[in-house]
């Protein structure tokens, strides 16, 4: 239905990355669904296969690769060598990745500037603006792993994972 009313629109959010994972160009979703099915799959199963980073897109409003965000984030911190040999898919990570990799100075509550303390006196991080306060669950605990992400399951609202992830 969205094809009909903006065909950029799906091929910028659905259209291009899954005729990556199905190793096709230029199919819309109903072909995308048959090739899907033609190969035992669902769009579901096509949309949770893994993409891998260096993939690059063309169009309207792509023009190389192509990251959210969070995904940007992980990419930076990938090429700064943050996780030293530690395989990172940075297109696989949404926000809460990033806070929950254990990279973080969680003794910085002690040595956070004055201004930091008197806005959030009991967390590890500085938060100076903002009308609502920001909370994260599970802040810096998890170790960088190979291919950390790639195969989480994570579902809105709550973004709840399996145990492993």
């Amino acid at each position: 239905m969205i094809e009909k009313f903006d065909k950029n629109l799906t091929d910028t959010f659905f259209s291009q990355s899954l005729n990556k994972k199905l190793n096709t160009t230029g199919l819309n979703i109903s072909e995308i669904a048959d090739k899907a099915l033609e190969k035992g799959m669902a769009i579901n199963d096509v949309m949770a296969i893994v993409e891998e980073d260096g993939w690059q897109y063309t169009g309207q409003w792509h023009d190389g690769e192509s990251m959210v965000c969070s995904s940007f984030v992980a990419a930076m911190w990938k090429a700064s060598g943050m996780f030293g040999d530690v395989y990172i898919n940075a297109v696989e990570w949404g926000p809460k990745d990033v806070y929950q990799v254990d990279i973080f100075n969680k003794e910085y509550v002690d040595t956070r500037p004055q201004q930091c303390k008197d806005a959030d006196p009991n967390v590890p991080w500085c938060q100076l603006r903002g009308k609502y306060r920001m909370t994260f669950p599970g802040f810096s605990s998890i170790p960088a792993y190979n291919h950390m992400n790639d195969h989480c399951e994570s579902v809105a609202p709550d973004f709840k994972r399996n145990a492993g992830c």
